[in-house]
């Protein structure tokens, strides 16, 4: 190993580079390729994925603040949510205060988490999340695709961690980019088949997963 490949290493760390040294038999060399196209396709996730909360965390607030007619349905005295939901609204309250900032129900909203989104999709203890959320609203969102909440939450959920993953600068190299790229598009579109538009035509996922072969060859350049 050359000593800029070591000093590399060092900097990037042996635990965290050593998956990448193993996908690459080895080689040092292609497995720095690896590690910096790695952080090319996380990147060209991040935007899609941005949108993907976004768009669920809108469109899901403004159906369930229509249905109970209040902009904080959260404390309808008709919803139970799990102590994680609890948590959830207590720690943006906390944060809220924290920064000085009034504790209204946009700010709220907008300071949960995805996890949070995400898990009102679940059956629920009881299954009164299956009643109380999907069949008393949300279902109504998806009934012109004819989405099935379970397999919706299991596709949310799988990019959650893929979501997760990315802000969290953990390798992706090794999960299955391309179908789950396909199934946040197919997401997005049930709730804004603009935004999703707007992915498929100027998504930059598709570009670099082609580019994988030829930058760990070194036919082509890493992008940093």
């Amino acid at each position: 190993m050359r000593s800029e490949e070591q000093e590399l290493v060092r900097a990037i760390s042996a635990e965290r580079f050593r998956p990448f040294v193993t996908e690459c038999g080895g080689d040092t060399t292609v497995a720095l390729r690896l590690y910096a196209w790695d952080a090319e396709v996380s990147r060209a996730l991040h935007s899609t994925l941005r949108d993907l909360e976004i768009c669920y965390r809108n469109a899901v607030h403004r159906q369930l603040a229509g249905k109970y007619r209040r902009d904080d349905w959260w404390n309808d005295q008709r919803i139970r949510l799990h102590q994680a939901g609890r948590g959830n609204i207590a720690d943006a309250r906390q944060e809220l205060r924290k920064r000085g900032k009034a504790e209204t129900p946009g700010n709220i909203m907008a300071r949960l988490t995805f996890g949070f989104w995400v898990g009102l999709f679940a059956k629920g203890e009881g299954r009164h999340y299956e009643m109380q959320l999907w069949n008393a609203s949300l279902q109504y969102l998806f009934r012109a695709h004819g989405v099935r909440r379970d397999a919706l939450h299991r596709e949310l959920k799988a990019l959650l961690e893929l979501r997760n993953r990315v802000a969290h600068h953990e390798r992706v190299f090794h999960l299955p980019v391309e179908a789950r790229f396909a199934a946040a598009l197919m997401l997005l579109g049930y709730v804004s088949p603009e935004t999703a538009a707007l992915h498929e035509k100027f998504g930059q996922v598709p570009q670099v997963l082609a580019r994988r072969e030829r930058v760990l060859s070194g036919e082509e350049e890493i992008r940093l």
